[in-house]
């Protein structure tokens, strides 16, 4: 169960997205400046409905993995990965507890709180959405950086189990709103993964039925 769970969030969490911008690291005044506008943009996002497509490019294989689907977010920490192509698959986050479907409608649930690494990998996934983790020095050591105005900061793991299989979390928001707008994951075995989140919708009303574990 917990190789198909960090097999899915690795998944989730993928384009060899290429960043045309140079960023610079952010002086101090600019990174409390980003930090305040992320954070006002976050604690007024209370739902967010998006499409988003993802990669995974391999380092041992000239090749890359594609797929697409749609996320609904909701800010009690309720989150649901709906993959469409090339295979169907739902990944659901409630309450502590993780369902997953699969295409052939079997499903599997996992009790978060009984595992530590589960609940590390749900904070990573959290903060991929919202940008909580930039102030959570428990769980990342944060750096910023700016191209322009558009803000970039790097999410770096503290638990040695989950930097065995993360190294560095690239966030990627977008001036216009200060919401992510893609996430890079750079895997410590040299994969690198991204997810570009497209037609983001904010505090639209997501049917509760979409986060139901039963």
């Amino acid at each position: 169960m917990k190789t198909v769970v960090i097999s899915i969030i690795i998944a989730w969490t993928s384009i060899a997205y290429a960043i045309a911008q140079d960023y610079r690291e952010a002086s101090p005044q600019q990174q409390k400046q980003m930090l305040q506008k992320i954070t006002e943009a976050s604690s007024r996002m209370k739902s967010l409905a998006c499409d988003f497509e993802q990669t995974k490019e391999l380092s041992i294989l000239n090749e890359k993995m594609s797929s697409k689907g749609r996320m609904f977010y909701r800010n009690d920490q309720c989150v649901r990965w709906e993959y469409s192509t090339p295979y169907a698959y739902t990944f659901v986050f409630n309450n502590n507890r993780i369902l997953m479907t699969q295409a052939d409608g079997k499903q599997s649930v996992t009790d978060v709180k009984s595992n530590n690494l589960f609940q590390e990998i749900v904070k990573i996934m959290i903060s991929s959405i919202d940008g909580s983790g930039l102030t959570d020095s428990k769980s990342f050591t944060s750096k910023f950086f700016i191209a322009g105005d558009d803000p970039m900061v790097t999410l770096t793991p503290v638990r040695k189990d989950v930097r065995r299989m993360f190294a560095t979390i690239k966030l990627f928001f977008t001036a216009k709103d200060y919401s992510v707008d893609s996430v890079v994951m750079e895997e410590s075995n040299g994969d690198n993964t991204t997810i570009k989140l497209t037609n983001k919708r904010y505090n639209e009303t997501i049917n509760p039925s979409l986060f139901a574990i039963n």
